[in-house]
């Protein structure tokens, strides 16, 4: 807008006809918005209150105006958007920014033109319920304060708001705080897998050692014991070396970062 009416000043040095001053005028003004947004509002006094609506934007746009206005049963108050492209709000709506809206559902527009809901945060939605932001946690979502929690998973409120598992049980499974989590088991005042470690293989305390010095799915087997399904055992774990960036065609080959592993060789993608 201010770039035309910088245009239209610049016109007025210029020896030209007032009808043509006017017209420039006009052209300016072509782009204002709306009741409620720029346009004079209508008078009374049995007057037409589309034709004096319109009779503000150009001529030449007149006609769009007029039947938009029209298409609102001649009620000039639910017209919106600029000269040229009105519109006519449906019953419910209200015009914000020169766009029809509805203020009970919009969240840019909520209850009130630029009245925009916050984002919902974790574990929660949002949305506008009859003109207020409304917010509702997730199902398996607790309220705890103002956030939405997980209660069976958050260590600072398991299993309810505000029960903190402390150093003993730091880990929160299922609303219970555990001493370790769920695929560790408390051995020797220590979290350890059992189902890799040499030194608690499948229990606590179960030492693998001798001709079975390898802990694998918790049981101690053989450095040389063929893999269930094929595969081959590199440090007592199966993996398959065609793809094995670690292991990559035989146990220990290491395929650099930039490479990748096919077929059993380090390949670089370049």
């Amino acid at each position: 807008m201010s770039h035309q009416w910088d245009e239209f000043t610049k016109s007025l040095a210029e020896p030209v006809p007032r009808r043509e001053s006017l017209r420039r005028l006009g052209a300016v003004f072509a782009g204002a918005i709306l009741a409620p947004l720029g346009m004079k509002p209508v008078r009374g006094g049995g007057r037409n209150p589309c034709k004096e609506l319109c009779n503000q934007c150009p001529k030449w746009v007149r006609t769009q105006c007029l039947s938009a206005c029209q298409a609102c049963g001649g009620n000039a108050s639910r017209l919106c958007g600029s000269c040229g492209s009105v519109a006519c709000c449906g019953q419910g709506e209200a015009c914000c920014g020169g766009y029809c809206t509805d203020l009970a559902s919009d969240i840019y527009n909520c209850g009130s033109c630029g009245d925009v809901c916050d984002a919902p945060g974790p574990y929660e939605y949002g949305a506008c319920i009859a003109g207020k932001c409304e917010y509702e946690c997730v199902d398996g979502a607790v309220r705890c304060g103002d956030s939405c929690i997980l209660t069976d998973w958050d260590p600072d409120n398991c299993g309810g708001c505000g029960n903190v598992c402390g150093a003993e049980a730091p880990y929160c499974n299922y609303g219970v705080c555990l001493e370790c989590s769920l695929d560790m088991t408390m051995c020797g005042g220590a979290c350890v897998d059992v189902d890799s470690d040499n030194n608690n293989c499948g229990a606590c305390g179960n030492v693998c050692g001798g001709l079975t010095p390898v802990c694998s799915n918790g049981t101690c087997i053989s450095w040389d014991e063929p893999c269930p399904g094929g595969g081959t055992r590199c440090s007592g774990v199966c993996t398959n070396t065609n793809f094995d960036l670690f292991n990559c065609g035989g146990c220990g080959i290491r395929c650099t970062e930039y490479e990748t592993c096919s077929g059993g060789a380090c390949q670089s993608p370049f």
